[in-house]
C-alpha cells in the first residue's frame, strides 16, 4: 500500500522534495497545489513556478491558486478530476506544504487521513514565519552570539503559524559567509535526504510527533518587502566615517520605515555604531539575492538606486565593497565612487 501525498509549495525547494517522494516506492503524489502562473521581469513574462512545471511534466493533477484557496474551487476541481480517471486516490493520506506561501484553511487541514504536514527551515520554536533564513541571518547573531546552528523541520500543521507539533528536526551549521541561499539549499538538502523515512516512520508510529513552546524566543519572521532592505543613505555616510559614533536618527517616511532602517536605531539590537555595522554587514547576506540591501545615492545625473552586495568592518568603520547602481553593471565602490557622488 502506497501512502497518498497532496503537496502544495511554488518553488525548486518544492520540487527537490516533491522529486525524493515520487521516487520512493512508499509513496505517491496525487495532486499539486500551487499558485497560478505570474508576470516575471521587465518584459512581464507570463510564468509558471517550478512546482507547476514539474506536476505537468509527471503529469500529477494541479489545482492552480490564484489570491487564496477556494473549498468550493477546490472541491469542484476535485470531482472533475475524479471524472477523468477512477485512479484518482481521494481522500488522501497527507497534505505536505513546502514553500507555498498562501494560507491553509482549516477544512483542507482536516482533509489527510493521517496528517498535514509542513517542512519550516528553522529551529522552531525560533523564526516562525515566511522568511526563517532571512531573519536567522540578518539578527540571530546578536541574539546568541556564540550559536551557529540552525535546523529545518518536519511537524504536523495547525491553525497556528508553524506551532503545530513536531515530528523532526535535522540540525545543521550555518557558515558566516552564507546568504539565504546557502541556507535554504543546506536546509532542504538535508530535509531531502531524510524526509520519506520520516514520514514513514511517523505513519507507522515509530515516531512521535512532540509539542513545541507555545512562546517563540524570536520575533516572527515575515514575509519581507523590499522597504525592510532598505537603509538612508545619510545614515550609510555616518557608518563609513571613523568620527561617528553611531547613526543619528532620521526622519521615518513610509518609504524608508522597513525592517532594517527601524532596528538601526532601535538601541536594544544596535546600542552602538559596531553593532549597527554589523547588522549593515548581516543584512548584506541576509537579503541576497532578494530584496538586496539598497539605498539611494546623489549622483551627478541626480539620485539613483544602489544595491549592496557585500560590505565589511575596517579601523572602526562600514567599508562598501561590491555595489550595484541601477542601470549599471555590478562593480567596487572604490572604483565608481568619486565619479558618482556629488
Amino acid at each position: 500500500m502506497k501512502y497518498t501525498i497532496v503537496i502544495a509549495g511554488s518553488s525548486k525547494n518544492t520540487v527537490l522534495l516533491a522529486q525524493t517522494i515520487a521516487s520512493d516506492p512508499r509513496f505517491e503524489i496525487i495532486l499539486a497545489i500551487t499558485p497560478t502562473a505570474k508576470l516575471v521581469g521587465r518584459q512581464k513574462t507570463l510564468t509558471k513556478n517550478p512546482l507547476q512545471l514539474w506536476a505537468e511534466e509527471q503529469k500529477i493533477a494541479t489545482f492552480l491558486v490564484e489570491k487564496k484557496i477556494e473549498k468550493a474551487g477546490f472541491e469542484n476541481f476535485i470531482k472533475a478530476t475524479k471524472r477523468k480517471t477512477t485512479k484518482f486516490a481521494f481522500p488522501f493520506d497527507f497534505l505536505l506544504v513546502v514553500d507555498f506561501g498562501y494560507f491553509i484553511p482549516s477544512w483542507l487541514l482536516k482533509l489527510p487521513k493521517i496528517a498535514p504536514l509542513n517542512v519550516h527551515p528553522s529551529l522552531l520554536p525560533r523564526w516562525r514565519g515566511s522568511s526563517p533564513g532571512q531573519f536567522y541571518l540578518l539578527l540571530e547573531s546578536f541574539l546568541q552570539p556564540e550559536n551557529h546552528q540552525s535546523a529545518v523541520t518536519l511537524m504536523i500543521m495547525n491553525q497556528k503559524l508553524d506551532q503545530g507539533p513536531i515530528i523532526a528536526q535535522v540540525p545543521f551549521n550555518v557558515e558566516t559567509n552564507w546568504t539565504q541561499n546557502e541556507y535554504y539549499q543546506t536546509a532542504f538538502t538535508l530535509m531531502q535526504t531524510k524526509l520519506t523515512d520520516l514520514i514513514n516512520d511517523f505513519a507507522t508510529g515509530k515516531i512521535q510527533a512532540k509539542e513545541q513552546a507555545i512562546n517563540s524566543p524570536t520575533m516572527t519572521a515575515r514575509k519581507l518587502t523590499k522597504a525592510d532592505s532598505f537603509i538612508a543613505w545619510q545614515n550609510l555616510v555616518q557608518l563609513m566615517s571613523e568620527q561617528a559614533d553611531k547613526i543619528s536618527s532620521i526622519e521615518v517616511t513610509e518609504a524608508n520605515a522597513g525592517l532594517l532602517q527601524n532596528l538601526l536605531i532601535e538601541q536594544k539590537i544596535c546600542p552602538n555604531k559596531l553593532a549597527q555595522i554589523q547588522l549593515i554587514i548581516n543584512a548584506s547576506k541576509a537579503f541576497t539575492p532578494w530584496p538586496n540591501l539598497w539605498t539611494i545615492i546623489p549622483t551627478n545625473k541626480g539620485t539613483k538606486r544602489m544595491k549592496i552586495l557585500s560590505c565589511y568592518l575596517a579601523t572602526n568603520k562600514l567599508l562598501l565593497k561590491e555595489v550595484q547602481i541601477e542601470g549599471k553593471n555590478i562593480c567596487l565602490w572604490n572604483e565608481t565612487k568619486n565619479a558618482l557622488i556629488n
